[in-house]
């Protein structure tokens, strides 16, 4: 074989790996993409889901206290057993 032809063969090959190459480069960019918004959506649910249950938890330590200020002002704070108090 001369060396004009296995120029010419190392060429073709050099443009093949060069296209599969790109379409690897290609592949890995949109996976990492396909992460990324996976990852953002997730975190955005957690921190949605974290901030709905810390109000909740909020909301309930308030009607706790509002209760026993209500039990307290009436002054029956401790005719309630404990067994039918909520916890805190």
């Amino acid at each position: 074989m001369g060396l004009k032809k296995e120029l010419s063969e190392m060429r073709k090959t050099m443009e093949k790996l060069t296209v599969e190459l790109h379409e690897t480069n290609i592949a890995i960019s949109e996976s990492l993409k396909i992460t990324s918004d996976a990852i953002k959506e997730m975190s955005d649910t957690f921190s949605k889901t974290l901030g709905d249950t810390l109000k909740v938890m909020q909301d309930m330590r308030v009607q706790v206290d509002i209760r026993d200020s209500v039990l307290k002002s009436l002054g029956i704070e401790g005719l309630i057993p404990d067994i039918f108090k909520k916890k805190k």
